[in-house]
């Protein structure tokens, strides 16, 4: 909420400046830029103010392999970046320099490495190409900025100065985990602190200006962090190179806080190399177009946005951790990408509040968790509550309790994204999440029925119980008995669920966003989706079913505690009920 509150009060600020600016800074075309001429390069290396280096034209390159223009050779220098050379988060810098006419005009911005030791000879775009990308793409999907980058030939050994996407937000573990699961999907995922200590004044963004094309903001930020290359107005460009070149989007346009470039300047293999840990910081406008040669976008009004609020407790202490993020929504826009990072960060946002309200990481939990899902085209939301239990612990996502509730939440959330027949959009997911210490879970050990019943009555049963160390237990109770059951004496088979599991590495919940994840074949209407997706909620009952079969019915559930294991009894049915 604050962060779109800034962005209000800043595009009320900054517009009338705007309007006067708007024909942005001089250009100078390609045909005059030459090798040898000594140029001045901008960007952010800490903080939030603007740094120069020296940039020496080298060479111009031509065309002929790219498919997607000619690129500019220069050689960075200077105290700005002689320790680390250039990286990630420098793409989108942009170089002016003065060739007889007393003024500096901007040539091109970086945009690409070319694997040279110490990271100083890269690539820059030539300013045309960039502000030739239009700020209102179609969203149709049929020019060229909207093919796809999967596949797309670059210049020969040159590799985008791409912005790795920056979660912040996320505890020290459950980042580290998160990265190293982007990397086995082949995405560079950097955690990164939510920010400065405090904050930082909203910035107005100029050529040179950190900033960062989000997907998300507030308490989970997830935001990829370039350079802004060229502004006219309030009209801006970035990158230098697509994010995911796909054309028409509805992302969060962000000032953003460079801590530091962290030294790394050999890229070798899969590395990055020296790169800008840095964090996205006020949602000052929309990122509108995703092109092949640039990013571009507007300051002023934010796009929609998918509240996400998640809360846990601690039943314990009582203790409450509450997650609050705005999810960019790109359905006006045809989900650009296939998919939505929604599928992800909302689940991370449960992982994150449950995984440290606790304030440590025992094994041994019982939870709830309960997951309300509003959805534009549903009568009413989708809700779904499940219990917990567990006995193991869960390093990656805090406990074991946060980690399964969140793969329940993808699970629903995911059925959205592979639902294609009709238009769906998801308005809000709320859920909350209460965990206490202990293993309330307790073994069948035997079931006593009554002599003999009617097929499908509820009936009076003992139950004998041993509590995970813990006492022995006799429990009274009722219990449904199968139905269309013939008379006759019929064996029965008494079975209660084991302790649950997170469900599997964070990396699965990148397939969806990727592109890597077969398509199942799901509900086809709006309707049958609510359903499969309320359909998450489980009944973690004793299950009852005849001996030898497979269907189960739904028996008897204990409010207080899980009860695990497999019993067989008999009983005779008298007379089928009607």
């Amino acid at each position: 909420m604050r962060a779109r509150l800034a962005a209000a009060t800043f595009a009320a600020l900054l517009l009338p400046a705007a309007a006067a600016q708007a024909a942005g800074d001089p250009i100078m075309p390609l045909g005059e830029v030459q090798p040898g001429m000594q140029c001045t390069g901008y960007s952010v290396v800490r903080g939030t103010d603007i740094a120069s280096f020296d940039v020496e034209v080298v060479d111009v390159v031509d065309d002929k392999i790219s498919g997607t223009g000619p690129r500019i050779l220069v050689k960075a220098s200077g105290p700005a970046v002689d320790e680390t050379g250039i990286g990630p988060g420098f793409s989108g810098s942009p170089i002016y320099c003065e060739r007889g006419t007393g003024s500096q005009r901007v040539i091109g911005a970086i945009s690409e490495s070319i694997g040279e030791y110490g990271g100083k000879v890269v690539l820059a775009t030539p300013i045309e190409q960039i502000v030739g990308t239009p700020v209102d793409a179609p969203h149709s999907g049929t020019s060229a900025s909207t093919t796809s980058l999967k596949g797309r030939r670059i210049l020969a050994r040159s590799k985008l100065l791409a912005a790795p996407l920056t979660i912040g937000g996320l505890s020290r573990r459950l980042g580290a985990a998160l990265e190293k699961a982007a990397a086995k999907r082949g995405r560079v995922v950097l955690a990164t602190p939510a920010g400065p200590l405090g904050s930082f004044p909203v910035q107005q963004l100029r050529p040179g200006s950190a900033f960062g094309v989000g997907y998300s903001d507030g308490d989970i930020p997830a935001s990829a962090i370039g350079t802004i290359s060229y502004t006219a107005g309030e009209r801006v460009w970035g990158f230098g190179h697509p994010l995911d070149g796909v054309g028409a989007r509805a992302l969060l346009l962000q000032d953003a806080y460079v801590f530091r470039v962290i030294n790394n300047p050999i890229a070798i293999g899969d590395s990055i190399g020296s790169y800008k840990y840095a964090a996205p910081g006020h949602t000052i406008g929309t990122l509108t177009n995703d092109g092949l040669n640039a990013v571009a976008g507007r300051v002023g009004a934010a796009p929609p946005a998918i509240p996400v609020e998640v809360v846990a407790k601690d039943r314990d202490t009582g203790q409450v951790e509450g997650i609050h993020t705005n999810v960019a929504d790109e359905s006006a826009v045809d989900e650009p990408t296939g998919g939505t990072l929604l599928t992800l960060l909302a689940p991370l946002a449960v992982s994150q509040a449950g995984g440290t309200v606790l304030g440590g990481a025992p094994a041994r939990l019982t939870g709830d968790a309960c997951f309300t899902i509003g959805l534009r085209e549903a009568t009413k939301p989708v809700h779904f509550c499940n219990r917990y239990v567990s006995d193991i612990a869960d390093p990656l996502s805090g406990n074991t309790i946060a980690g399964a509730a969140s793969t329940d939440l993808y699970a629903a959330l995911s059925l959205v994204d592979f639902f294609r027949d009709a238009p769906v959009h998801v308005t809000s997911v709320d859920g909350s999440i209460e965990i206490s210490r202990g293993q309330d879970q307790a073994f069948l050990r035997k079931v006593k029925l009554p002599r003999k019943a009617k097929s499908g009555a509820q009936v009076d049963a003992t139950l004998v119980l041993r509590h995970v160390r813990g006492a022995r237990e006799v429990r009274k109770v009722t219990v449904q008995l199968p139905h269309n059951l013939r008379p006759g004496r019929h064996k029965l088979v008494f079975e209660g669920p084991d302790t649950d599991f997170s469900g599997g590495d964070l990396f699965e919940f990148f397939d969806i966003f990727l592109g890597d994840e077969e398509e199942p074949q799901g509900p086809t209407t709006v309707k049958q989706l609510a359903k499969a997706m309320d359909a998450t909620g489980r009944y973690d009952g004793v299950t009852v079913k005849r001996g030898g079969r497979r269907k189960t019915e739904e028996s008897y559930r204990a409010g207080d505690v899980r009860i695990t294991g497999r019993v067989k009894t008999a009983i005779r049915i008298t007379k089928t009920r009607h």
